[in-house]
């Protein structure tokens, strides 16, 4: 490759060079089992400017599906702010420069795909752009997976579904699900299933509106968008979006409740009703929360079926 004129002329002349334009050299770490607790680091060949680096305005998180409208914000005149579609992250500009470490405030969803962005907008301590790996000038994405959690692994069970509530019924509807594992339960990412009159399954992924990763003994709802919070819940209730109204787009009350619960990795988890055996219910609970998944084991719930009765924060052999 020739070189430019300006350059030439500056050989022929006996002028020095001017220094190379700063690269990033890499960001890790990748793959898809990265842990959900991990910190992650972005290299680069000499110092960057701070502004826009250290304050997290022009380097971000966020989901795979997000990309577009995080690269959109990060390219933006002001850079990213709390409204748009980040993983919040404490940022820290180490190694005399040239090296920034993200380290997210919660543990990323389990089983889910991510990227880290860096903007063009960075700039290097002189002022110049900063190029990516191959020396060209854009947004640099790394995209990444995360596997399990570390320690021991939770069990989620199904534990209750209310399908039948006062109207309006999308703000009152919830399935509940107890952990009955050793280790905190994040259902980030996990897939919520019904069954339809068809006999097929129409799913949905949970993503959290409120709380956090659930402690052994403890229950999380999933919720419609149209979750209007009528029923009184013990104070960091963990609350699950699935369905942009009603819980998984509505669930029938004329026939059977019939749900499943799968891993992010589609591993079945735990299910309710399964093969259309449980009773016509408003709210439909299993009685004991270690039991099978069995016409012996389920009932309707009698009262206003509140969540979180007995059935799934007490151990089975205390209920009545």
């Amino acid at each position: 490759m020739s070189r430019p004129w300006f350059l030439v002329a500056a050989i022929a002349c006996g002028m020095p060079l001017p220094d190379p334009l700063v690269r990033i050299v890499g960001a890790g770490p990748g793959g898809e089992a990265v842990p959900p607790e991990a910190t992650f680091s972005v290299t680069f060949s000499g110092p960057v400017e701070p502004a826009g680096v250290a304050d997290g305005r022009r380097i971000a998180i966020g989901r795979a599906e997000d990309l577009r409208g995080l690269v959109e914000a990060l390219e933006s005149e002001e850079g990213v702010d709390s409204g748009d579609p980040i993983i919040p992250a404490a940022v820290a500009l180490r190694e005399g420069g040239t090296r920034v470490d993200l380290a997210p405030l919660l543990p990323l969803a389990p089983g889910s795909a991510h990227v880290l962005v860096v903007s063009s907008r960075v700039r290097s301590a002189d002022g110049r752009a900063v190029l990516d790996p191959e020396g060209r000038r854009g947004p640099f994405v790394h995209a990444f997976g995360t596997g399990a959690p570390a320690g021991p692994p939770a069990a989620p069970v199904l534990t209750e579904v209310r399908v039948d509530a006062e109207t309006p019924e999308a703000g009152g509807e919830y399935a509940e699900i107890a952990n009955l594992g050793e280790g905190r339960m994040d259902l980030r990412g996990h897939r919520l299933a019904k069954r339809t009159a068809s006999g097929a399954l129409a799913a949905c992924t949970l993503s959290l509106m409120a709380g956090g990763p659930v402690e052994t003994g403890g229950h999380a709802l999933a919720v419609g968008g149209a979750w209007d919070g009528r029923h009184e819940l013990p104070e960091g209730t963990a609350l699950y979006g699935c369905g942009a109204s009603a819980l998984l787009g509505g669930i029938a009350n004329d026939r059977p409740a019939e749900l499943l619960l799968f891993s992010p990795w589609e591993e079945p988890l735990s299910t309710l009703g399964a093969g259309g055996v449980a009773p016509i219910c408003a709210t439909l609970e299993r009685i004991h929360p270690l039991g099978a998944d069995e016409p012996w084991n389920l009932e309707c719930a009698e009262g206003d079926g509140t969540p979180g009765a007995c059935n799934s924060v007490t151990p089975w052999y205390e209920c009545p």
